[in-house]
């Protein structure tokens, strides 16, 4: 399973779990910053669209978990 991090402006921070070709997309939060899934797409494109369209800010960073 390949994990990516990504930050977006402000610090939001999401997980992406790539799983036999589908991609999980997680938001960490709160003060224990726990996980909650989001959403999953079908490409890691279009999970980016998904963070991007959720926090409603531009990417600023995406590296390996």
């Amino acid at each position: 399973m390949t994990r990516r991090k990504v930050v977006v402006r402000g610090g939001w921070l999401f997980r992406i779990s790539e799983n036999r070709g589908r991609f999980y997309i997680e938001k960490f939060g709160g003060i224990l910053l726990a996980a909650t899934s989001i959403g999953k797409t079908s490409s890691l494109e279009d999970a980016l669209t998904f963070i991007k369209v959720h926090s409603g800010k531009e990417i600023e960073e995406i590296s390996e978990w």
